[in-house]
């Protein structure tokens, strides 16, 4: 929970502190070696079923950021502590059998799906691999 600011002046430096939290955390997460596997286990995930199976779409919905594990670095503060709030109103409400439903109604669309989304996956992919090689321009190893 944010501490409650008493003057304008402590006001600005709660926002400062909570903006360096999220600056530092989304600064460590791109460029990470645990975003390149998440993103070409994405890649892998809907290239395949695009080539061999476009009618249908990959089952990626075990992938929490819970499960997965963030690195140890990372606090995005009371942006964060919303998020959480924010994804558990989602898993009490009917947005999962409204995606049911949407999906089923579009499913003659699934393979533009498949491939929106394996684009997405594929840029983001390069992307923080394009991070990665400015941030490590020498390997170690």
């Amino acid at each position: 929970m944010v501490r409650q600011p008493t003057s304008l002046a402590e006001a600005k430096e709660i926002f400062r502190e909570e903006k360096q939290k999220v600056t530092g955390s989304l600064s460590a997460i791109a460029g990470s070696r645990w975003l390149t596997a998440i993103l070409a286990t994405l890649v892998i995930a809907f290239g395949t079923h695009l080539a061999y199976a476009p009618a249908r779409l990959p089952a990626v919905g075990g992938v929490s950021l819970a499960a997965v594990g963030l690195p140890p670095s990372v606090d995005f503060g009371f942006a964060g502590d919303q998020a959480k709030q924010a994804a558990e109103a989602a898993a009490n409400s009917e947005a999962r059998t409204r995606a049911e439903a949407f999906v089923t109604a579009n499913a003659q669309r699934i393979p533009i799906f498949n491939a929106v989304a394996f684009g997405i996956a594929l840029l983001l992919l390069f992307g923080n691999m394009w991070i990665m090689t400015k941030r490590r321009p020498y390997s170690r190893g």
